[in-house]
């Protein structure tokens, strides 16, 4: 797989890799974020998708609504405190745990909107090139980081294809990714990736989110 170093690309705000970064970094701060701040950072990020990506964004809410459903369950009915509905005596959800759970959902949502407004922002060969980046030190422990590049690169390509495709058994899917993974003439296709060299941009905001993340692990978890 053929890999080239070029400036950053025209147009184009923030290397991938520092984009990746400062999204762990928000996705490791968020149970320090109070709900205020949760409500308006979601809504902020949900207004965005739904102007500019509302399919992407809905798509996966609703792959996700069983988790999200379990969360609020979980809590509401295994954290004790005041029943909400007395009438129902011991198995009355708490009010306690309708407010943790209820919480808990809104911080996975503010994580998926996060996520999702990075991926529909940023193209995928950027992506692959950011996460190209930082599995580069992993070259010192033995791993063929190109491989991992190439594979990752036929995933997601299959991935987009399958989506189009519409391939909706679970078992199907598995199957083919499996078959696409192995297939020699797809291991042997001729992938170029370009990587871009930071900017100050980049490392100006790369210290902007360490400085958020510190201030909010020192004001500590609500």
């Amino acid at each position: 797989m053929p890999v080239e170093t070029s400036p950053q690309a025209d147009g184009t705000f923030l290397h991938p890799a520092s984009l990746i970064l400062i999204w762990l970094a928000f996705a490791f701060s968020i149970p320090w974020l109070r709900p205020v701040e949760l409500v308006v950072i979601t809504g902020l990020f949900s207004l965005l998708l739904i102007w500019r990506h509302a399919s992407q964004y809905f798509k996966l809410i609703r792959r996700s609504r069983w988790l999200l459903i379990s969360i609020m369950l979980v809590y509401a009915f295994a954290t004790p405190g005041v029943a909400e509905i007395p009438a129902l005596g011991a198995y009355s959800p708490s009010r306690e745990g309708l407010l943790a759970g209820g919480l808990q959902v809104l911080r996975l949502i503010t994580l998926l909107a996060s996520l999702t407004l990075m991926l529909a922002s940023v193209l995928r060969d950027r992506i692959l090139a950011g996460l190209y980046v930082l599995s580069l030190p992993f070259r010192f422990l033995g791993v063929n980081v190109d491989r991992f590049a190439a594979r990752t690169w036929l995933t997601l390509n299959y991935v987009e294809k399958a989506e189009q495709t519409e391939i909706k058994r679970f078992g199907q899917w598995r199957e083919r990714l499996q078959m696409a993974l192995n297939y020699t003439e797809d291991e042997s296709r001729n992938i170029k990736l370009e990587v871009e060299y930071f900017s100050r941009a980049d490392y100006a905001a790369l210290l902007g989110a360490g400085l958020m993340m510190a201030w909010l692990l020192a004001r500590g978890m609500p």
